[in-house]
Order: C-alpha cells, then structure tokens, then sequence
C-alpha cells in the first residue's frame, strides 16, 4: 500500500551529517509519550541508532541506504521488559512494479521470502510469502476500485484457500500540498473513509533541513495537534 513518507526522520537533502536527534511527543487522547532515535552516520550509505520511548530502550537498529537513501537493508533488534526480545533482518529489492524482500535469521540466512507484485500507480496487487525452500507459505491480493476509492483485500492460506476477505477505503490521491522544499504540508490518511486532513507545519535550517514539525488534525473544521517532533542535526 503506498504511503506517506513523513517519518524518514533520518533523512536529509545532503550526505554530510555527522547524527541526527529527533523527540517527537505524540499526543493522543488516552496518553501523551515521547519518542526519541538517535541517527548515527557512520557513512554515506550505512546508518546506525536507537530508540527510545519515554527513556526506556525500544531497539537497536543499522540501515544500509541506496543512493535516493531508501532503506535496502536493515537489522533491527528490539527490546521489550515484558516479552522475549527479538531480531529483524531484512533485504530489500525493486524491480520497475517488483518488490523482494528477504527475511533472514540471526546468522542471515533465508527464512522468508515476500514478493510484492504492483500495478500501474505502485499499488501493491498481490503479496506471496515463501519459505526458505520456496514453498507458498500465504498469498494476499488486492483487486482495486479507483473510482469508488476502494479496494478488496483477500488472504490466501498455503492450500490457496480464502481465509479473510474484506473491501478497505483506499485513495492514491492523498498528498494535496507539498511546499517549496517539496515537503507535505496537507495529506489525508490514503485508507482513511473520512479523509480526515492532516496538516504539517515546518520550520528549516540554513541547509533547507526541517527541524521542528507540527502535526495538526482537522477534524470538524477544528485544529488538533497530535505530534510535535525536532530534529537535531549535526553536520559535519
């Protein structure tokens, strides 16, 4: 499902950063916390960090960029006091309307393979999970409707039997302005059926980079904020 990039906090319009901070303080009606990642560029092309929520360690992760600084690798291990840790590595591949992605053990090698097949407009129209020995693990499809802006989703088990069935709102229109520095500053959810519109509000550094970002709801013609994030970038 396409959507919107606006929490690539570790990206930047230049390659010469040293780290990056960001606090983004989430305000939601039963709880206000605070995230916090620490970007760490060790190169170019190869970003380390943590994150935190509230103070408390959430994971530990490396990304490995391509050159539009997408994430084509990435090996996150998570914490959390009241289940078992876990580890995720994952490898990333695109084709023109072709996505594979690789999930591997500890020891990187092969556990799953997902194949994520698109349409015209990137929209993802089947996914195939496969074992390490390349067997049908599950299927899930998505059959589109972009003048009702929906679609309907269907889950496939192995012996390619319908185990879930359901029709989602879905619109690939959603971003309606993008500033100067082509940052979103008025999107809508793309699944959301009331097209609740949520606005950014910026303000930059001397090398064109946000730092502070104010994200709004408008609900009932009434402005709400739900997030305020900084970035604290360090160059070199």
């Amino acid at each position: 499902m396409n959507k919107p990039d606006t929490d690539d906090f570790y990206k930047t319009k230049e390659n010469n950063i040293n780290n990056i901070i960001v606090n983004e303080t989430n305000y939601l009606k039963s709880e206000t916390y605070i995230n916090k990642w620490i970007f760490t560029y060790n190169s170019d092309t190869i970003v380390s960090g943590k994150l935190f929520k509230n103070d408390e360690l959430k994971s530990i992760f490396e990304y490995y960029l391509d050159k539009e600084k997408n994430i084509k690798e990435q090996k996150v291990s998570f914490y959390n006091k009241s289940v078992r840790n876990d580890f995720s590595h994952i490898k990333f591949e695109k084709d023109k309307n072709l996505k594979l992605l690789y999930l591997l053990d500890i020891n990187s090698k092969l556990r799953t393979k997902i194949i994520v097949e698109e349409d015209s407009l990137h929209s993802p129209i089947k996914i195939t999970n496969l074992s390490s020995d390349n067997e049908i693990q599950s299927k899930e499809t998505a059959d589109y409707n972009y003048i009702a802006n929906t679609y309907v989703y269907k889950v496939y088990n192995y012996l390619g039997e319908i185990i879930l069935e359901k029709s989602e709102s879905y619109n690939p229109n959603f971003i309606i302005e993008r500033n100067e520095f082509n940052d979103i500053t008025k999107m809508f959810w793309p699944l959301s059926k009331n097209k609740v519109v949520i606005i950014f509000e910026y303000k930059y550094d001397k090398q064109g980079n946000w730092i502070k970002r104010t994200k709004k709801r408008v609900i009932d013609n009434k402005k709400e904020i739900s997030s305020y994030t900084t970035r604290d970038i360090k160059y070199k």
